[in-house]
Order: structure tokens, then C-alpha cells, then sequence
């Protein structure tokens, strides 16, 4: 009868120790840009044995863990730096895979090739903002920010002591002048004409033999009838009439010939749409009568004047619907992030398709771009990332959304990004410095 106890005892310890045994679910991913790393190899010692798995294209992969022990495990892949991570009680999260990072080498400071182009620099002015056309490079620059300014322009940088230089291709200044106001920043028209916003007036922007000549204007020229329109094909300009406060546009496409608009698709965003609308359940008793007579004024629903009315887009859940258009060859391309899909437009506006945008697909869109950007100079389209600081641009395919190889900018914390004619222009100032905001460029 002892004996039999005995066996029974450890049968069932041999059987606690079997369950206490399972498969620790890993996820390996980029370090910078997050995404997965195929062919990570994962290695440990199991007794006197060495044991490796590696992980499939979605970067993951699984090993056997004992619920009460530890494993020691290394991560190794090309390119990359090799981690040790230690597997033991609590380690795991409690939902999901374990989450490893890896990132890839660093070349030393004295195998860098590449070095950024100063292209301008002055020890009395800041540079602002920039803008490249045919014409050379506009520079906005200042002697300082406004430091004191009325709650409306709360979030806003407001420059004083303000010039606008033009640069010529060498970066040479041919001719530069002072602005009469304190300045927003620079904007440019469809044609991708430079022109300046004011605080209270906008100005456009002339050669004239070697000087400038500013053209005053109404800001509300500026922003209902300059703006909106971002560009143009033959017989047609090119626009939206985002607000910023719906979460919903259309395209539009204007004839001038015959004064018509056309639709060239409309962009909605679901769910911040289902939030707008509900803002009327929150309304006051007279505030929801004055909605519902605004509404049978106006010929919309009284959901949408309440969405209005209570400032939705102020919430701090509120994300403005990012989608803009381009002009890439004989095709006009949306890049509809409120659906993750790129839609395709002929000239003549008829839709020819779409694709799944893959930064947005994969990884549930962890890595979405800060916005997409164009070289007005032939057409090629780009998505900017950023993150930890460190900023790079990843060419995208027209045809189908597919990302091409990194580039990474090579100083941190950089501004005003954008592309013309191969190269990447920026402003930059080293962080803890003295040295004035200075434009720098790389070549793609």
C-alpha cells in the first residue's frame, strides 16, 4: 500500500510540472520605426542543449517556458544589435506577446559620408519657415517670437522683426525685404507661388528686377479663396472645403470656364463622426431648440449644428481628418488615412481604384506618418515619420501605396521638412545652443 502512494506522489508531481509548462508567445520589432523583424534568431540552453527558433514575417515566434523557472534568451540579426533577455515569473505580460526591441548599429562619427549642406545662416535672424520653387528658396526669418500675445493666438508662432529673403541656387541672398506686421508664416498658392500671412493682412510676393515688392491682401481672401485650392490639372483647379472642425470633406474640382464644382470623392471619418454628432445628446434644453431651428434654417441635421455649437473640435479626443490629394502624373491620388485606403482619380475624375495603404494596415498603423509631402518639382510623393526625435521620409509607390527604403535625417528635432528637386530641406537648430535656427539640406 506504501508503495503504491509513493508511485501515485510522483506521477502527480511529474504532471504539475508538465502543466506548468508552456509556450511564451515573443514579438521582436524595430526599435526606431516598430516594425516586425523577420528571421530574428532566438537561442537559449535547455539543459545541456542549445535551442534556437526564428521568427516568421510577422516577427514573431514562441518558445517553451516553465511557468516556475527562468530562461536566459539572445536575440541575434544582421545588422542588428544582439539582446539578452531574461524569461522568468512576471515577465510575461499578461495579455498579449512579449514585446523585445532591437536596434541596429550605429557607424562611428568617422564613417559618415553624408554631411548636411548649410543652407542659410545669419547671426542676427532666426530662420522661421521655408518654401522652394522655381524662383529659388524663400526664407522667412525673424529677430524673435511675439512672447506675449491675446488667448486667441494661444498655440501660434508669431514672429516680429520679420524678413523674407530669397535664395538663389548657390544659396547666395539676391534680395530680401522687411515685413510691415508681425507674421504667421509662409503659405503658397496652387501654383506654388509664395506668399506671406500677416496677423492681420496677407501679402503676395513679386520679382521685381533686384528687389521684392509685397502685394497686401485680406486674410479672408487668403483663407476662403487662396487655400483651399492646392492645385490643378488642365481645365480644372484642384481644392477641398475642409473646415477642420467636421470630421467629413469632399475633393472638389472647379472649372473656371464655366464656373461649376465638381466632387471628386468625399472623406469620412465613422467613428470621429458618430462622436460629433452625439455632442447634441449633451446640449441644454434651449441650446437643443436653438440647434433644431438652425438646422431646419440651414437644410442640415440638428446633429451636425451641435457639433458646431459645442466645440467639439476643442476635446482633446478630436483628430482633424487627414487626407490630401495629389497630382501624380495622369493620376490623382487621395491618401485616405480615415479608412487606410489610397484612392485613385483619373482627369477626369472618374475613380479607378484603391489599395490598403500598408503603414497604415500593418501593425494597426503604429507607424503613421506625421503627413505625406510631394517634390512639386517632379511629382515624387513621400511620407515623413518621426519619432524619439530622429526624423525620415520613405518614398511612396503611386501605384501601389508601398513604402520605399528609410531615409534618415541626420540631426534631431528637425522642422519645416520638405523635398524639391532630390534633396531634403529643413530647419534646424542644435538643442542648448547659441547658434541661430539655421536651413539645412541632404541630398535623397
Amino acid at each position: 500500500m506504501r508503495a503504491r502512494y509513493v508511485a501515485m506522489f510522483v506521477w502527480l508531481a511529474g504532471l504539475s510540472a508538465v502543466a506548468q509548462t508552456r509556450e511564451a508567445e515573443l514579438l521582436v520589432l524595430d526599435s526606431l520605426e516598430g516594425v516586425p523583424l523577420e528571421a530574428v534568431s532566438v537561442t537559449w540552453t535547455d539543459g545541456d542543449h542549445a535551442q534556437e527558433r526564428l521568427t516568421d514575417e510577422l516577427g514573431r515566434c514562441s518558445v517553451p517556458w516553465p511557468g516556475d523557472g527562468r530562461i536566459k534568451l539572445r536575440f541575434m540579426r544582421p545588422s542588428y544589435r544582439s539582446r539578452t533577455v531574461l524569461l522568468e515569473r512576471g515577465a510575461l505580460p499578461l495579455r498579449g506577446p512579449l514585446t523585445v526591441y532591437m536596434s541596429t548599429w550605429e557607424l562611428p562619427p568617422v564613417e559618415v559620408t553624408r554631411v548636411p549642406e548649410l543652407v542659410f545662416q545669419r547671426p542676427d535672424l532666426h530662420a522661421a519657415d521655408l518654401l522652394i520653387n522655381d524662383e529659388g528658396i524663400w526664407v522667412l526669418a525673424y529677430e524673435h517670437p511675439r512672447l506675449l500675445r491675446a488667448e486667441a493666438d494661444a498655440g501660434k508662432e508669431i514672429l516680429r522683426g520679420v524678413r523674407l529673403v530669397l535664395l538663389d541656387t548657390t544659396f547666395r541672398e539676391w534680395a530680401s525685404c522687411s515685413l510691415p506686421e508681425e507674421v504667421l508664416g509662409l503659405r503658397r498658392d496652387l501654383r506654388n507661388t509664395v506668399i506671406v500671412e500677416g496677423t492681420s493682412r496677407a501679402f503676395s510676393v513679386r520679382r521685381a528686377d533686384d528687389h521684392l515688392e509685397l502685394g497686401p491682401f485680406a486674410l479672408e481672401d487668403l483663407r476662403e479663396k487662396v487655400l483651399p485650392w492646392t492645385d490643378s490639372i488642365p481645365g480644372r483647379i484642384l481644392g477641398s472645403n475642409t473646415d477642420g472642425v467636421m470630421p467629413a470633406f469632399d475633393h472638389l474640382a472647379y472649372d473656371p470656364v464655366d464656373d461649376s464644382v465638381r466632387v471628386v470623392c468625399t472623406v469620412l471619418d465613422t467613428f470621429m463622426m458618430a462622436l460629433f454628432r452625439s455632442e447634441y445628446k449633451y446640449l441644454k434644453g434651449p441650446e437643443k431648440v436653438l440647434a433644431m431651428n438652425l438646422a431646419a434654417e440651414l437644410g442640415v441635421d440638428k446633429e451636425t449644428v451641435a457639433g458646431y455649437m459645442s466645440g467639439f473640435r476643442h476635446n482633446v479626443w478630436f483628430k482633424p481628418v487627414y487626407a490630401p490629394l495629389f497630382v501624380a502624373g495622369d493620376t490623382l491620388l487621395v491618401f485616405d488615412h480615415a479608412s487606410a485606403r489610397l484612392r485613385k482619380f483619373t482627369r477626369g475624375l472618374a475613380e479607378t481604384g484603391q489599395v490598403p495603404l500598408p503603414y497604415l494596415v500593418k501593425q494597426g498603423g503604429r507607424d503613421r506618418p506625421l503627413r505625406i509631402i510631394q517634390d512639386r518639382s517632379n511629382g515624387d510623393l513621400f511620407a515623413v515619420f518621426q519619432r524619439n526625435g530622429y526624423q525620415w521620409l520613405r518614398s511612396i509607390d503611386p501605384v501601389s501605396g508601398a513604402l520605399g527604403e528609410r531615409m534618415r535625417l541626420t540631426y534631431r528635432y528637425p522642422e519645416r521638412t520638405q523635398v524639391f528637386a532630390g534633396h531634403i530641406y529643413y530647419v534646424y537648430r542644435p538643442v542648448e545652443s547659441l547658434q541661430k535656427r539655421s536651413i539645412y539640406r541632404e541630398r535623397l
